[in-house]
């Protein structure tokens, strides 16, 4: 019964080992996507910048073109044709 028992350990303690072993191999899976997440994060950043910065920029030279209203065109006349 001794020897029964010292079995039953022996193969409870090798499934314990093998489910440690999966969960560790798991918790490097997500480790490594976390990073890789991480890095993705950090580059849609950088480009939603980068696009805030253009988008200014391009606000910028259309404001250079802008007419006020009221304002006589080439022609002498307004810009309603008036």
């Amino acid at each position: 019964e001794i020897a029964a028992s010292a079995e039953t350990v022996q193969t409870t303690i090798s499934q314990v080992a093998g489910v440690a072993e999966e969960s560790s191999s798991a918790t490097e899976e997500v480790s490594a996507s976390t990073e890789e997440t991480s890095a993705s994060a950090q580059q849609i950043a950088a480009s939603a910048q980068q696009l805030s910065a253009n988008a200014q920029a391009l606000n910028d030279l259309v404001a250079m073109f802008k007419v006020e209203e009221g304002v006589a065109g080439r022609d002498g006349r307004s810009p309603a044709g008036h």
